[in-house]
């Protein structure tokens, strides 16, 4: 049986591979914000909440933010961050939730589920504690994929077997939610720009900094990250430049079966 992910193996990089531009991460909280229509009396669980990269700006606009994670080290990062924001802390397992029922006026997720195997077990929890029709409120980002032609080689490659999620696969969240009787509402999205470098994106992949690498042989990874060589090679003329990256922010509630 698969395990949750856990970030331990990421804390010390997590923020400078994963984390927003300087005062982009304000615009994050805001669009969660809006999308689950909270205010400054709204408690809030974040499941998954790492070393803060959502949970201390979004601090500002909530009475009290709650969060979950398996990784100690990602929440030290966060308690190295944190000053007077209104976060409480418990290192734990999403699928066996430490909170009363009924106690969240919304719960938050980025980047989550698809990292836990029992998915389902999360979802039973999240419906147990949310008030009455309060939402689930899923983040991600998605970009121009700039960097398409290397996660195609990347993937050529790389077994199936070894490169699926553990979890529920992004691909397949919505509709799955869907036909379990959750209601989707109204996204809200902002948009922003960043640079990367074709070099950053070998270098992240062949040092196995994105947990989609982690459970992939030292075989698999080697041929990987050669496919990716050979397309940066014909594509990018300099791989040290830095290649602007169109990227949007997404948040979007889903509503608990009646």
């Amino acid at each position: 049986m698969a395990q949750s992910i856990a970030f331990d193996r990421a804390a010390e990089y997590y923020d400078d591979t994963r984390g927003f531009p300087p005062g982009i991460e304000q615009n994050a909280a805001k669009t969660i914000v809006q999308a689950g229509n909270l205010n400054q009396t709204s408690r809030i669980l974040e499941v998954g909440i790492g070393t803060g990269r959502i949970a201390l700006p979004l601090a500002k606009h909530v009475s009290a933010i709650h969060g979950i994670d398996l990784s100690p080290a990602m929440m030290l990062r966060l308690r190295a961050k944190q000053s007077h924001e209104p976060i409480y802390l418990v290192q734990g397992d999403a699928t066996r939730l430490p909170y009363a029922d009924h106690s969240f006026d919304a719960v938050v997720g980025v980047h989550i589920l698809h990292l836990i195997p029992n998915w389902q077990g999360v979802l039973i929890e999240l419906i147990r504690v949310l008030k009455p029709n309060a939402p689930f409120i899923q983040g991600w980002a998605s970009n121009d994929t700039i960097f398409k032609a290397l996660w195609s080689a990347w993937r050529s490659v790389v077994p199936d077997t070894e490169a699926t999620d553990v979890g529920l696969s992004w691909d397949k969240n919505e509709s799955t939610l869907e036909s379990l009787g959750w209601r989707v509402g109204e996204a809200q999205t902002f948009d922003h720009i960043y640079t990367r470098t074709p070099e950053s994106f070998l270098h992240q992949l062949e040092n196995r900094m994105w947990s989609r690498t982690w459970r992939v042989s030292n075989e698999s990874l080697a041929l990987g990250a050669r496919a990716v060589k050979e397309v940066i090679a014909r594509d990018y003329p300099n791989a040290e430049t830095p290649i602007p990256v169109h990227e949007q922010f997404v948040a979007k509630p889903y509503y608990p079966p009646i």
